[in-house]
C-alpha cells in the first residue's frame, strides 16, 4: 500500500478537495471524477498600502 502524500505536498485541485485521495504536487489534474468541494471559502483579504507617511504634506 503506497504511503499516504500530505496535504501541502499534493497538488493544487487535491488541495481543494475534502476527499483523502491525494496525488503529488507534480501531477497535473484537470478534473477529478471524485472530486468534493470543501464547505466553506477561504476569507478574500484586500491589501492596502500602509499609511506610513500620512496624508499631510510638510
Amino acid at each position: 500500500m503506497p504511503r499516504p502524500i500530505p496535504p501541502e505536498l499534493s497538488n493544487r485541485l487535491c488541495r481543494r478537495c475534502l476527499r483523502s485521495c491525494r496525488q503529488p504536487e507534480h501531477v497535473l489534474l484537470l478534473e477529478c471524477p471524485r472530486f468534493v468541494r470543501r464547505p466553506f471559502d477561504s476569507p478574500s483579504y484586500s491589501f492596502r498600502q500602509l499609511e506610513l507617511f500620512g496624508d499631510e504634506e510638510e
